[in-house]
């Protein structure tokens, strides 16, 4: 199917950008899952607004002890960013294997949170590495857990005229992480990361794909991460990728392979 006609706003700057947005003119990056919507007759709007012109929206950069990425930052540029390879590179790792190829060269990280698609693998690790996200409007800036941000399948917490500016990672000198997932589509249907700084006392599991949005818990060691008592938290959503009962076991499965691959990798 043809995409319906539209209008197409190219601001250069933050304001401009806010000031086209409405419940009718959204924002547009990428494209990934937006122009498929489109052109399925799921959504229709009458105008897109490009920010592929903006700067406040780019770029990559360590800030008081926070990796900040811009929204619209490419998937396969963050895989191959010598910063995020440097300073986080389990993030770098699942970059490089998301999606496919079109994904990876098209698709932005703020257009990946802000669709919430069920089985994404960006908001498993950033909800497990206890990420945020600042969000611009009319009324100013705020930020928000990317545990709150991303709140129901394909429904992030976001009004129609505010933009995410920038996703904000806090950086652990000792964070050792770990992210791996079965797929047999294009997505997965199980994605677990976990991490650790063993300095500080910090664990974190995150589990994704299997329910309608990714889940994460934090813990006092990694001993305390029993892999079948996961697969008992998370809420499965049977479809062509399994049954309730399939990918509860895959989810433990796949919490095992994690905490294996944990010992295999500095970080």
């Amino acid at each position: 199917m043809t995409l319906p006609p539209f209008a197409l706003l190219r601001p250069t700057t933050l304001d401009d950008a806010l000031r086209e947005l409405s419940e009718d003119s959204v924002p547009y990056c990428g494209g990934t899952e937006l122009l498929l919507a489109m052109r399925a007759g799921l959504h229709r709007p009458a105008a897109l607004v490009d920010l592929k012109r903006i700067r406040e929206l780019s770029g990559v950069r360590v800030e008081d002890g926070v990796l900040v990425i811009g929204a619209t930052e490419r998937h396969a540029d963050l895989a191959a960013h010598p910063v995020v390879r440097e300073r986080l590179p389990v993030f770098a790792r699942m970059e490089k294997h998301i999606g496919n190829a079109r994904v990876r060269t098209q698709g932005s990280i703020g257009g990946n949170l802000c669709f919430a698609e069920p089985k994404s693998d960006v908001a498993t690790v950033l909800m497990a590495l206890e990420a945020s996200v600042t969000l611009a409007g009319p009324g100013g800036r705020r930020t928000v857990p990317v545990e709150e941000f991303v709140a129901g399948p394909y429904y992030a917490e976001k009004e129609p005229d505010e933009l995410l500016v920038d996703v904000r990672v806090p950086l652990r000198d000792g964070l050792r992480g770990a992210y791996v997932k079965f797929q047999t589509m294009e997505r997965p249907t199980v994605g677990v990361a976990v991490l650790a700084d063993d300095a500080a006392g910090w664990y974190r599991l995150g589990v994704g794909a299997v329910g309608e949005v990714p889940l994460a818990w934090s813990f006092g060691s990694l001993g305390e991460i029993d892999a079948d008592e996961v697969a008992g938290w998370v809420d499965p959503t049977p479809d062509l990728s399994g049954s309730e009962e399939y990918k509860r076991h895959v989810t433990a499965v796949y919490v095992r392979r994690a905490l294996a691959r944990l010992e295999q990798v500095s970080a």
